[in-house]
Formats: C-alpha cells, sequence, structure tokens
C-alpha cells in the first residue's frame, strides 16, 4: 500500500510539473508544508546531513556524519510541496552549484534525493528521513 501511495505522489509530482509546462505558465498553486523551524536527518547510511528550515524562503544543511564531497554545511533558499499528507517535495541548490531534489515520506521514513552533482554527474540516492526536532 506504502508503494502505491509513493507513486500516486511521484505522478501528481510529474503532472503538476508537466500540465505546468503544457499551458506555458511558469507559476502553479503550491500546498506548502508545516516544516519551518524543524530539523530533519537525512540519513545515507556512512554520512549524514541535518536539514532545518528556518524560514519560508532558507534553509540550513550540516553534514553530522561522515564525508562527502563539497562543503561541510551551507544555506540555501528552498523550493518545497506537500504532495500527500506526509509526504513532502524538498529541493535546492547550494552555492557550489551542486542541485538537490528530495522526496521526503514521513510517513514511511523513507528518502529519495536525485542530485546533480559537478564532478560526478546526476545520482539516486535512496535511505532514510526522521523528524529530530
Amino acid at each position: 500500500m506504502n508503494f502505491i501511495k509513493s507513486v500516486t505522489a511521484l505522478l501528481i509530482l510529474l503532472l503538476l510539473f508537466s500540465g505546468n509546462l503544457l499551458a506555458g505558465d511558469s507559476k502553479v498553486n503550491n500546498i506548502k508544508p508545516n516544516i519551518v523551524g524543524k530539523t530533519y536527518l537525512f540519513d545515507y547510511g556512512s554520512y549524514a546531513y541535518d536539514i532545518t528550515i528556518t524560514s519560508d524562503k532558507s534553509l540550513h544543511w550540516q553534514l553530522v556524519k561522515g564525508t562527502f564531497e563539497g562543503p561541510d554545511k551551507g544555506n540555501n533558499p528552498y523550493l518545497s510541496s506537500q504532495i500527500v499528507d506526509g509526504i513532502i517535495y524538498l529541493s535546492w541548490k547550494e552555492e557550489s552549484g551542486m542541485q538537490f531534489y528530495n522526496l521526503m515520506d514521513l510517513n514511511t521514513g523513507k528518502l529519495t534525493t536525485h542530485a546533480n552533482l559537478l564532478s560526478d554527474g546526476m545520482f539516486i540516492n535512496m535511505r532514510t528521513v526522521s523528524l529530530k526536532k
């Protein structure tokens, strides 16, 4: 059942963006999730990040376990959407040029990250997400 919810959420996300592109409009009505002031742990196994939503436009991220290429903390503007209850899409572009697109399923704790790294190109990392505070 969770698989069906996840697939449905992804399809809704795709329809939101593709319908918008077909209409030639770059703005859509966005359901903003209630995430300001919350910190999430993005745990990728050998490394992990705290992602703190500091305002409705900015987030702070910090490497809290292991190592990963590039800087270990930063502040960036972000975009977010609530796909369905408990499923949030969160994306940002870092000053380094790296881009991250995350589907957070807070119902199951599953995290899917699509990333565009400068040196390694694009990749997908599927691990876990949890609310820290």
